[in-house]
Order: structure tokens, then C-alpha cells, then sequence
């Protein structure tokens, strides 16, 4: 799944304990650009139905295409933080134990670069 091509920004949010996946993402399909995750995480599925939350949460709120937006989904054993801008998104996979506000900082941090690289 890795590619290298955003190594780094995956790498900024991979070193927090408890953070079990960073992957970049298209929006539009939900196809995993460039990603790591440990084993037993799906990659691929969470990657497609966090995408397809975040267009609709996009939609429902009326945020414009060229906001910075960020999504936060959380269930019973982790959660999940999405940021991004236009046609890609950073995403990250949690587990319940980790510091979401850390997470959430690199998530968002890590996004900013995403946009500034993709220009």
C-alpha cells in the first residue's frame, strides 16, 4: 500500500502511540493514495467509508470546495481523523488508548502540507 510519495506527512502521524494507520486519500473515489497501517487494519475499507462520510458531511455543513475541512468519527474501539482540502485528504486510524488531541493536531498539521504539496 506504500508508495513513498508522502512518506514523511504518513510518518508525522504514524509516531504517536495508538495511532494503528495514516493514509492519504482521494476524496472523490476513496481510493488509498499512499498509506501505512499495521497489520489487521483494512486500510482500503475504512479509507472508502471515511471518504464517503466526509463528502457528506461536507455537503450537509455547505463547506465550499477550497475549505480546509476536518471530520472525526468515533465508535467503540478507536476513531477516526480525516483533514483535507479539494481532492485529497489525510486520514488517520486510532485506537481508543491514544492522545486524540495529538492525533488531531498531526492529522491537521500534516494536512496543511498535503494541500501545499498537491499545488
Amino acid at each position: 500500500m506504500r508508495t513513498g510519495a508522502f512518506e514523511g506527512l504518513l510518518n508525522e502521524v504514524m509516531r504517536f502511540p495508538g495511532v494503528r494507520g495514516a493514509l492519504v486519500v482521494a476524496i472523490r473515489d476513496g481510493l488509498v493514495v499512499d498509506g501505512r497501517v499495521h497489520v489487521g487494519v483494512h486500510g482500503e475499507a475504512v479509507a472508502a467509508l471515511a471518504a464517503s462520510l466526509y463528502r457528506r458531511a461536507c455537503r450537509a455543513t455547505g463547506a465550499r470546495r477550497g475549505q480546509g475541512r476536518t471530520l472525526e468519527l468515533e465508535a467503540e474501539q478507536g476513531r477516526i481523523l480525516i483533514a483535507g482540502k479539494d481532492d485529497l485528504a489525510l486520514m488517520a486510524v486510532l485506537e481508543r488508548r491514544a492522545n486524540a488531541g495529538q492525533a488531531r493536531l498531526a492529522v491537521r498539521r500534516a494536512a496543511k502540507k498535503l494541500v501545499k504539496a498537491g499545488r
